[in-house]
This record gives C-alpha cells, sequence and structure tokens, in this order.
C-alpha cells in the first residue's frame, strides 16, 4: 500500500484539535519553542494531547534546545517524534536520539533559491526524516511560504543513498497538494497555515487537504506502488 505520511502542526486551541475528529491523519505538531504566534505553554501542551480524537503520532517540534529540554518535555507529554527547526549539528542530533530513544525529524530550511547546507553523511546517522521547509526573513517555517518545489528531486537525491525520506513543508494548501504530490512525490507532507483560516484551524481545509492526499495515495496503490511510512 501506497501512503503518504500527513502531519497537521502548530495546534493551538482545543478547537483545532476537536477538528481533527475522523480525519485520516497520521500526526499533528505542537510548537514547542517559546515566542511563536503557535507556541504552547506546558499547560496547553498536556491539555490539547489529552483531547486527541484518536491514536495519532504526537510530534514535538523543537529550535536547538538543550537534551534536558528535550527529556523534560517528554516527561511531561508522549512523544512519537522529535522535530529540530533550528541549526542542530549532527552531535545535538546524536545526543538527542540516544538519549531519547525515538524518531528524530530533523529540518533543511532553504532559501528563495532552495538552498540549505546539511551534508546528509554527517546527519543520516541520527535522524529517521529530513524535512524541507522554507525560511522568509529569518523565520523558519510557519510562514506559509513555499520554497523551489524543483530543488525537491535534488534533496531526494542526497539522501536516498542513506534510506533517509524527504518530507515537504511551507505554503501547501488544499488547491496545490495534489500538484506537489503528482510532481515530486514527498514521503510526507507537513502542513500547518494552509489549513487555516484567521489563524484558526479550519475543518473544511484540512478535510479537502486530507481527502486530495488519500485519493492520490489510492490511485498509486492501485498502480501497484508500496511505500512503508517512516
Amino acid at each position: 500500500m501506497y501512503r503518504t505520511f500527513l502531519k497537521v502542526c502548530g495546534l493551538k486551541h482545543r478547537q483545532d484539535v476537536d477538528k481533527l475528529k475522523g480525519l485520516d491523519l497520521d500526526a499533528v505538531g505542537l510548537i514547542l519553542v517559546p515566542g511563536r504566534k503557535r507556541s504552547v505553554s506546558r499547560e496547553e501542551a498536556k491539555e490539547l494531547v489529552s483531547r486527541l480524537p484518536q491514536k495519532l503520532d504526537i510530534v514535538g517540534v523543537m529550535m536547538d534546545p538543550e537534551p534536558e529540554e528535550v527529556m523534560a518535555w517528554m516527561s511531561l507529554i508522549p512523544l512519537d517524534r522529535i522535530q529540530l527547526h533550528g541549526e542542530e549539528s549532527p552531535s545535538l542530533c546524536r545526543r538527542i536520539k540516544v538519549e531519547t530513544g525515538i524518531p528524530l525529524v530533523k529540518a533543511i530550511h532553504l532559501d528563495e533559491k532552495g538552498e540549505g547546507n546539511q551534508e546528509p553523511g554527517e546527519y543520516a546517522p541520527w535522524v529517521d526524516v529530513v524535512l524541507l521547509d522554507s525560511v522568509l526573513k529569518g523565520v523558519r517555517g510557519g510562514t506559509g511560504v513555499s520554497f523551489p518545489w524543483m530543488k525537491i528531486s535534488d534533496y531526494q537525491q542526497r539522501w536516498s543513498p542513506y534510506g533517509i525520506p524527504v518530507w515537504v513543508a511551507g505554503g501547501i494548501h488544499p488547491d496545490n497538494v495534489e500538484k506537489l504530490l503528482r510532481t515530486h512525490q514527498p514521503a510526507g507532507i507537513d502542513v500547518s497555515s494552509g489549513t487555516e483560516t484567521e489563524g484558526r484551524k479550519d475543518r473544511e481545509k484540512m478535510n479537502q487537504l486530507v481527502k486530495r492526499v488519500r485519493i492520490y495515495d489510492k490511485r498509486k496503490s492501485n498502480s501497484g506502488t508500496s511505500r512503508t511510512l517512516r
């Protein structure tokens, strides 16, 4: 069976969580970086997790955290993955991976030319997924702006020899997700602002995006293509 890993990120309000009921998602993301517009406090994170309507991977999004900070969050909420969105070095990724024992998603932020500087060989032993995202005026992720998608294949080729799947984020919404899937076939999609209206998660937008992704997956499955989730 072919399946695109699908994550909705930036849950902030209890109503955001309630709107997920029945949606065929794989994961949700909580922004655990202070000072971002979708950041959640420790109390908010606990409440949101307790209200999840179905079993979904819980991804904690952090930026250049100390391992002690990661472990503190893990003692509070049952994280299934950690998504690193800063300038984390390979050695920091190694420490976090060894100490937590759970999958790591490493974000690579691409500028308007689609350039990033992480070397696969240095990170591959410690990360499980690479996430390509945009950077806008120094803001990493959550901008609603896409990087040049024509660069996706370059990164897929770089990371493929190491068996590391590539996810894509940045500027994805229901109206362009099919084009992204057909043209570039990312292993996963991470969406935030593209499923919001006036800063709140929009049930209809999320539903439309999920439907279009799963219709694509069904077509790929019927063609005999298969892919295991990471």
